[in-house]
């Protein structure tokens, strides 16, 4: 347990600013800002929309084609995707479903990709940038993971004990380590390896499925010897730092692959 000590007496933490900008993508967002000549004097089109539309969908088209080549390049699982220990998996577009039978229980661990990517990376390299500070030339390049919120339902004689859990800040005391090992390549130097782990943020126990009427306890005003022990409960049901780590690699692959799909489907749209 490279930092569990640390987690399990501190129960609020900051919310990270997702920045929704993919550093493997070529699309760049910039303002657009109309000027008061503009607002007060708009010329009216009228022949000119079918064309101006036709132009529109040809360019898209156009960039689409190389940008879902790019973004399939920058696929680190492109064929098959990673393994989470002891766990069945099943996929339904973003949403994904973990099972395993423990004795005469079942552990469920449900999450969906839409909106998970980390960008904290991209903003402190967007703070190096904008005070004239360059990046180390050793430093490995940054990866945007996906760090999805998930649910745990551990069922037992009828009854369900269910967490919602969340992932710890990557700036948080301890989640980094730096390796003393050197990169096969020698211009990569040192590399620092981030250590994921993740925080329950409410638990509930209810008979049959989940519904509103059922009440659920928010962790940071609970107990901190029983918070250690859910913790425990959900390490010995296989939900401790392995598997957090192994959900990242997975869940990022598989946004990954969503993305594109994504694309792929806008270029079609586009070519019709």
């Amino acid at each position: 347990m490279a930092f569990r000590n640390l987690a399990r007496n501190l129960f609020q933490f900051a919310k990270i600013t997702n920045i929704n900008q993919r550093l493997y993508s070529t699309i760049q967002r910039k303002p657009f800002r109309i000027s008061e000549i503009a607002q007060r004097h708009v010329p009216i089109r009228t022949f000119s929309a079918v064309q101006t539309n036709d132009n529109a969908y040809r360019d898209l088209e156009t960039f689409l084609q190389k940008e879902v080549q790019l973004e399939k390049s920058a696929q680190k699982h492109p064929t098959q995707l990673p393994t989470i220990s002891n766990f069945q998996v099943q996929t339904s577009g973003p949403e994904v479903t973990l099972t395993r039978e423990i004795g005469t229980g079942k552990v469920t661990v449900k999450f969906n990709v839409t909106n998970t990517v980390n960008a904290t990376d991209t903003e402190q390299e967007a703070d190096l940038n904008a005070t004239g500070q360059e990046k180390p030339a050793d430093d490995s390049p940054t990866h945007l993971k996906s760090r999805p919120t998930f649910t745990v339902d551990l069922n037992r004689g009828g009854q369900t004990l269910s967490f919602l859990c969340s992932y710890l800040p990557n700036d948080y005391p301890d989640s980094r380590e730096h390796a003393a090992t050197q990169d096969s390549d020698p211009k990569h130097g040192h590399q620092e390896h981030i250590y994921e782990d993740f925080q329950i943020d409410e638990f509930t126990i209810h008979d049959g499925e989940w519904n509103e009427t059922v009440y659920s306890s928010d962790c940071s005003v609970i107990d901190g010897d029983l918070y250690d022990k859910l913790l425990n409960l959900l390490e010995e049901h296989g939900i401790g730092e392995e598997f957090a780590n192994q959900l990242v690699d997975f869940s990022t692959a598989y946004e990954h692959r969503q993305y594109i799909g994504l694309l792929e489907k806008l270029h079609q749209f586009a070519k019709q």
